[in-house]
């Protein structure tokens, strides 16, 4: 415009300095000066639009650069391609977003910067909008940058027309990969918590109360059986549920929405199915306190009931057991509580099995000692870890009676701590009052064997007596001989059975003791061929001993040992017809002795052999072959080779076919230091005594003092203990055979008030009784007594102890 202005003033100072015709006539015009002030006007006035002008191209040029501050530096990229696809402008922005320089992204294909996953979704998007079918389009694609790292960015592109009427793309971009990571997180976060819902089946739900809008997690949809997507109302919810607990859970629902917690077990029904579900809702209120919404949870516990209940039926089962056995059962912690306890004790404590937890033994059992004591060993059993058993342990029930208990207590450990003590006691209070009363009837027993082995021996002594006493006459008739012999073996014979008898109760009692000796087994057994010839003698039957070609020497007791071979040999007699032949034979296998004794007898059944060593068994119990005894002997025998630590075996070939008994007993090397003594044979001289025979059983007393006084002693009687101390004094006896069973005073008390008067506190006290219990021994010695001798009397031991020096009557025996 200005230069306009000049262009204009140049031409009008031409038209000055040269006046033409034309100026002539235009001087008829206006005045010059109104012109030129016009023009003044006009030229200040194009000055001001020129200003305004300049100052709107200023205020454009700050306006175009505030544009390009913000284009450039935005925080979304901004792209223009070309209708080809040409990266036309970019910001700085993109470039850095893509991490290129920007102008070796301008005229560069945009497909270059999209990642091939997403290359083919670009041109076809690119074809829509350039075809006109689109003209706007939001996409998100993979982008890439130059470090070939993948992005995420969401464009919005715009077909526009250019100036040139050529068609081009604006493209807005935006980096979203952290919105994609935290979308993936997200969808991850709400895979997890339905999964976690799934595992845990725990639904979660939201109620928007206002519009009566319900919203189901996965897991929630799952446990109603309710298809994803269904409309869902409170309605359809309570018609889910089981119409036995519908108005109990609307009813809750209401409640809860007055504020109240909302905390509910109830049943569903799924596919005609029972399910147990518990939902815990909270309800949102406004700051009005209006209803807003609620947000809940919903577990699946159908599995949880039917363990409870299963646990149920379980407990009910143990409580059942525990409960029917008569033992006592209960389980306390550290303090002495109950924490469980059977019907056995709650009755024995007089209350019931819930009346027992919580309360302690001094809530039921007055008995401070007795509560104290289980107190300290429940203690110990928990501190030490260790399991306890206590016999007899004696309790006392609430109705103030006393029983008798074996109680094991056992720790019960968890988190290898022990809190606790389990006790399982056994009521022992019947097996002790029984056994109590077998331990009476024992005594009571082996009272009456003793009083029936002295009634038996009281009736053998005066027979044996008298034998004794015709034997001394010399007797030539010969008759009148063998009805002696007879007579005194059979009182033998009845003495062995009451030995044998006596024994095996000794045995069963463990009341045998053995006098144990360094021993050759030749000398056992001819004791044993000596006790039992006579009747093998009497029977016609040939003996054979087979000894070992060495001596044999053993330990071991010998009056017990040959007992054991006379009952075996009297038995091989017994069982052997007249005529028949036995065998004893001794051999050396390894480092036992074994003794064998053979028969030709009847032999012994099968069905027998097993049991032939047991009590009251014979081998044959026909009439025909019965040969008396008790059946005791094999059981005694067996027995006294085991106490020997031996065993004893029977064999036979079956009836008819005679029979072999088999003892075994370890075997020893000869005694180290053993002097052999050649034993000679002596007369003896029997001093003449006077003998006080003190006994109430008259054939007894009489028979023994003629048997005495043949043998030139003299003797006095006395039928009472009281008679024979008032005797004493005055007879003066140097020798006493005192009977133990007096009607007065026993033997034992008799024997003592002897040993105090001056006249016999020096005479021989020999107790002669039929009570042969090794407890009468002990009293005998106790008493006094200088010999022990059973009835019916054994002369020869009799007359032996008679002839020895007074010294040797200081040893008892």
């Amino acid at each position: 415009m200005n230069n306009a202005l000049i262009n204009l003033n140049a031409s009008l100072t031409e038209a000055d300095a040269q006046p033409t015709k034309d100026s002539l006539t235009d001087l008829v015009a206006p005045p010059v000066d109104a012109l030129l002030h016009e023009l003044q006007i006009h030229q200040v006035e194009l000055e001001m639009q020129n200003e305004a002008l300049r100052q709107s191209h200023l205020a454009l040029e700050a306006s175009r650069a505030r544009y390009l501050n913000l284009y450039e530096l935005a925080p979304v990229a901004y792209l223009t391609l070309t209708h080809e696809g040409l990266i036309h402008e970019i910001n700085l922005t993109g470039a850095a977003l893509l991490g290129i320089e920007r102008r070796e992204l301008i005229d560069c294909h945009f497909s270059a910067i999209v990642a091939p996953k997403d290359t083919d979704r670009w041109y076809l998007l690119f074809k829509k909008l350039m075809r006109h079918e689109e003209e706007k389009h939001a996409v998100e694609l993979l982008l890439r940058r130059s470090n070939n790292a993948d992005f995420h960015a969401l464009l919005n592109c715009q077909r526009v027309t250019t100036e040139v009427n050529a068609l081009a793309m604006h493209i807005s971009l935006t980096d979203i990969t952290k919105y994609k990571h935290a979308e993936e997180a997200l969808r991850k976060s709400q895979r997890d918590l339905n999964h976690a819902q799934a595992v845990a089946h725990i639904g979660s739900w939201r109620i928007d109360l206002s519009n009566n809008k319900l919203e189901w997690s996965d897991e929630t949809f799952r446990i109603f059986g309710i298809a994803k997507g269904a409309p869902l109302t409170y309605p359809l919810f309570l018609d889910c549920v089981h119409p036995a607990d519908r108005q109990l859970v609307d009813a809750a629902w209401k409640f809860a929405l007055t504020g109240k917690p909302y905390d509910i077990e109830h049943r569903i029904i799924v596919d005609q199915k029972i399910k147990w579900v518990r939902e815990q809702a909270e309800i949102e209120f406004d700051d009005d306190g209006s209803l807003l919404s609620g947000f809940g949870t919903t577990e699946d516990i159908t599995e949880i009931k039917s363990s409870q209940e299963a646990l149920q039926h379980e407990r009910a089962f143990l409580r059942q057991v525990i409960d029917a056995v008569p033992n006592v059962i209960f389980v306390k912690d550290r303090e002495g509580r109950f924490l469980l306890g059977n019907e056995a004790l709650a009755q024995s404590y007089g209350t019931s099995t819930e009346g027992l937890i919580g309360l302690t033994e001094e809530s039921f059992n007055a008995n401070v000692d007795e509560v104290t004591r289980f107190y300290q060993n429940d203690l110990l059993v928990i501190n030490s870890c260790m399991p306890q058993f206590i016999p007899d342990e004696k309790v006392t029930h609430a109705d103030g009676s006393v029983h008798w208990y074996n109680t094991v207590k056992i720790p019960l450990i968890d988190n290898n701590k022990c809190n606790k003590v389990l006790v399982v006691a056994t009521d022992m209070t019947d097996s002790k009052r029984t056994a109590e009363a077998l331990r009476l009837a024992n005594q009571r027993k082996d009272e009456f064997l003793a009083m029936l082995a002295h009634e038996l021996r009281n009736p053998l002594a005066p027979i044996r007596n008298t034998v004794q006493l015709l034997n001394r006459q010399k007797i030539t008739d010969p008759t009148l001989a063998k009805a002696c012999h007879v007579i005194d073996r059979q009182v033998t014979h009845m003495v062995r059975l009451l030995d044998d008898l006596l024994d095996v109760a000794r045995y069963i009692q463990g009341k045998i003791r053995l006098q144990v000796e360094h021993l050759e087994l030749t000398d056992i057994i001819n004791n044993a061929v000596e006790t039992s010839y006579p009747l093998i003698e009497s029977r016609g039957q040939a003996l054979i001993i087979a000894q070992a070609a060495t001596p044999q020497w053993i330990q071991g007791d010998r009056v017990r040992l040959a007992q054991v071979l006379s009952n075996l040999l009297n038995n091989a007699a017994k069982y052997t017809n007249e005529g028949g032949k036995i065998t004893l034979s001794v051999t050396q296998e390894g480092s036992d002795v074994v003794i064998d004794i053979r028969d030709t007898g009847v032999g012994i059944a099968p069905e027998i052999l097993p049991q032939i060593f047991d009590l009251f068994t014979q081998a044959d119990h026909s009439l025909a072959h019965s040969q008396g005894g008790l059946g005791i002997g094999l059981t005694l025998v067996r027995q006294l080779v085991e106490k020997h630590g031996g065993t004893v075996t029977a064999a036979s070939a079956g009836i008819g076919h005679g029979s072999t008994f088999s003892v075994r007993l370890p075997a020893v090397s000869k005694a180290s230091s053993g002097v052999e003594v050649e034993i000679t044979e002596s007369v003896l001289l029997t001093p003449r005594y006077r003998i006080l025979v003190v006994d109430d059983y008259d054939d007894a007393a009489e028979s023994l003092m003629m048997v005495l006084e043949a043998e030139g002693h003299q003797v006095e009687i006395a039928n009472f203990g009281i008679k024979a101390i008032e005797q004493a004094p005055a007879f003066h006896p140097q020798v006493v055979l005192l009977d133990i069973g007096l009607p007065d005073l026993n033997g034992y008390e008799v024997a003592k008030k002897l040993r105090t008067l001056p006249e016999t506190q020096n005479a021989i006290l020999i107790a002669l009784t039929g009570y042969g219990q090794p407890a009468d021994l002990e009293l005998a010695q106790s008493a006094g007594f200088n010999h022990y001798l059973l009835k019916p009397v054994d002369f020869e031991r009799l007359f032996t102890l008679l002839a020895s020096s007074p010294e040797e009557h200081s040893d008892k025996d």
